[in-house]
């Protein structure tokens, strides 16, 4: 006979942990930091409901029953809306962009930060929901010369993944730093991390102890590869590549800091390996070499471009990640796995179709767990993956470590693997407006959230991207009334409006798919698709007579990429290369119908076409790489903004005698990165627009579970 096994109470959570927030339920008090904040009983009743749902959509019903009794009489929507309002205000959140509260209209909200529950005096289980968000399109420093893009920046905190027991699971987090500046490259030996850190317009190189402290400044103007393995010095590139495709592979020793080349080792991505060596890889070849570079070997090809070399901890094995383009042309990041040898090569991990990106892996310091990243439309995680092996059951599959939001991107496990250290990103951008009265950018349509912005011929409305959705709006010359035009399965940028102002033309993607040109309603509904892209149709500029979109294409030819414009007649839906355009991209029309204005695929000059003589003129050349350019007063003048030289600035040159002047300095902002660069443009007053990147990033400990 068996004893009756009564169900074990659970106590009421005491705490609940987010971001950089504690909300102690019996005290009502929140704090940020350790510092207390000032809540009242409405805010608070309605943050500790969300916190209570995370995740969940809590009706406006439910919030009202939480905050009033059934026979209380108030006039409800305001109150609710007031109460929502001072929440966002304590936790510095904002309703277009919401980090923790988000609005569904007509609904209710949601919580959407990863939460710790914390009953009594530790926390029983952390638990997450959230929402896939996009990122950023800015280029992560560990791999920019690997073609891994994800730009820029957030705050945030980690979530421990509610999985089933014997998972692998995060169960607490430390934040280490707190200056939000976007990191990458995070390496870590003997105690110490290492990483790159933007700084104004330069990239440092920096160190910090592994439990948290000062950062100490180790050099500017050089990215991290990796650190020895006896952890003396750093393999580390010089940020002067000029227009070489690969670096010149630096050491810097850490006792004297100072830094030598290896002789006659150009590569495009370098790590420690086994015995002291180093692995380095050029194109879609690696290589094995001495410590300073000589007697270097061919280990093995791959079909693609390779980088993040990484040896399993017993040397046995082999894993790097590979950039390709696969049979529809379109980008993607794999794993391969080979013998120490380079014997073997195969693909792991391809079991995951609805996350065809993943790369950047890192083993466990005793080879039972490879943690590694996926990217989705610019959101990004970590996974962990048990490598057991064995005849009686199959590998399991990848348990996901973290949810979105915040991006989290893959630094390196702890010496004794009782913990991950991961940087985590917010993108979060403010659409900002050069007043030349004040000598200064001014938040423009109050700091939307947004670029790709176009004014329609009458003055009236606006055209614009959501960033970091990539959503396409319409609203009034103001702001107001704003519009979606595009949902989430459809990325859209660069839209224009059509001559008569009832169209809109853009550059969309699907999943899966090539940036193809779409057209839709200025009143909204379904989107044409006027092109189908082997790589990329961008940039589509109307006629002023609203019958020929000309735009760039990148296509393949065997395995040579190239760009040209092409004409699109709308009546027929054909497209012809325009003469004498190879090697061109990114036209603009200008208002008379005159010119075309573009740039090489290099975006080192302003070219005019003009169609009467049909050729080319080269007008600016030599002040930086070419951004985004618009004709302004009424076709008189050009617009454009550099990039990348040694002065980035918002030029204006005069078509009658290619006059060029600087209406404003940039390189001191921090730029936010869309899916093609840093947006700017031109306001319907004449002045510049660009997106200034407030994104938040910081660098966290991960404290994990692993069975």
């Amino acid at each position: 006979m068996s004893a009756n096994r009564q169900p074990v109470p659970v106590p009421e959570p005491t705490r609940y942990k987010f971001g950089t927030f504690e909300l102690n339920v019996q005290s009502g008090e929140l704090r940020r930091n350790g510092t207390k904040l000032r809540l009242q009983d409405q805010p608070f009743l309605v943050l500790r409901k969300l916190l209570e749902s995370a995740g969940g959509l809590v009706s406006r019903e439910d919030l009202h029953a939480a905050l009033w009794p059934a026979d209380t009489f108030v006039e409800f929507d305001t109150s609710l809306n007031t109460a929502i309002k001072r929440l966002r205000e304590a936790l510095g959140d904002s309703a277009d962009t919401p980090v923790f509260i988000e609005t569904v209209p007509r609904r209710g909200y949601r919580f959407l930060a990863p939460i710790q529950v914390i009953h009594g005096g530790a926390p029983l289980a952390a638990s997450a929901m959230g929402i896939s968000s996009r990122h950023t399109g800015r280029l992560r420093w560990g791999l920019l010369l690997t073609a891994l893009v994800v730009a820029a920046a957030i705050g945030g905190t980690i979530v421990a993944f509610r999985s089933p027991a014997a998972s692998p699971r995060v169960v607490d987090s430390t934040q280490l730093t707190f200056d939000g500046l976007e990191k990458g490259n995070l390496r870590l030996r003997g105690g110490k991390l290492y990483f790159n850190e933007a700084s104004g317009n330069r990239v440092v190189l920096a160190e910090l102890p592994a439990a948290g402290g000062t950062a100490t400044l180790l050099g500017s103007d050089m990215y991290l590869a990796d650190v020895a393995s006896d952890s003396s010095k750093l393999f580390v590139w010089s940020a002067e590549k000029e227009k070489k495709r690969t670096i010149v592979l630096k050491v810097m020793d850490l006792a004297s800091g100072s830094v030598q080349n290896l002789e006659n080792l150009e590569v495009d991505d370098a790590s420690s390996a086994p015995g002291g060596k180093i692995i380095f890889s050029m194109g879609g070849e690696v290589f094995l070499a001495d410590p300073d570079g000589s007697n270097k070997h061919k280990l093995l090809s791959v079909p693609g471009r390779a980088f993040n070399m990484r040896f399993s901890p017993d040397g046995a094995r082999l894993r790097l990640s590979v950039t390709n383009m696969n049979a529809d042309q379109i980008s993607s990041m794999t794993i391969w796995e080979a013998r120490a040898d380079g014997s073997g090569l195969h693909e792991i991990l391809t079991r995951m179709p609805e996350d065809p990106d993943r790369c950047c892996g890192e083993w466990s310091p005793d080879g039972r767990y490879y943690f590694f990243q996926t990217s989705h439309y610019g959101s990004d995680r970590i996974w962990a993956q048990a490598e057991r092996r064995s005849f009686l059951s199959k590998t399991p599959d990848p348990v996901p470590l973290t949810t979105m939001p915040p991006n989290f991107h893959l630094g390196a496990p702890s010496e004794d693997g009782k913990k991950l250290f991961v940087t985590a990103e917010q993108p979060r951008a403010e659409l900002v407006r050069y007043d030349s009265r004040a000598r200064q950018f001014l938040p423009f349509l109050a700091g939307l959230s947004a670029g790709d912005v176009e004014s329609s011929r009458d003055g009236q409305n606006l055209i614009y991207i959501r960033y970091p959705e990539d959503t396409l709006w319409r609203a009034k010359a103001d702001g107001s009334e704003p519009t979606q035009l595009t949902g989430p399965s459809l990325r859209a940028t660069l839209p224009h409006w059509s001559p008569n102002g009832r169209q809109i033309v853009f550059s969309g993607s699907r999943p899966g798919h090539a940036w193809s040109l779409f057209v839709i309603s200025a009143l909204g509904g379904p989107a044409e698709q006027l092109t189908t892209a082997s790589v990329s149709d961008l940039d589509p500029a109307w006629s002023p007579d609203g019958s020929t979109i000309a735009y760039g294409e990148a296509r393949t030819d065997g395995k040579k990429q190239s760009v040209s414009i092409q004409m699109l007649d709308l009546a027929s839906r054909k497209s012809t290369t325009l003469a004498g355009s190879e090697g061109i991209c990114c036209p603009r029309w200008s208002p008379d119908g005159r010119y075309l204005l573009a740039s090489h695929s290099e975006y080192d000059d302003l070219l005019l076409y003009e169609f009467a003589t049909e050729k080319w003129n080269v007008i600016a050349k030599g002040i930086g790489m070419i951004g985004y350019m618009e004709f302004t007063d009424a076709g008189k003048s050009i617009m454009f903004d550099t990039l990348l030289g040694p002065d980035p600035a918002f030029y204006r040159i005069r078509l009658s005698d290619t006059h060029l002047e600087t209406v404003a300095k940039i390189g001191d902002l921090r730029r936010y990165f869309g899916p093609f660069g840093p947006w700017a443009g031109v306001a319907p007053d004449g002045s510049p627009l660009l997106v200034r990147d407030i994104s938040n990033e910081e660098i966290y400990s991960l404290d994990l579970d692993l069975p």
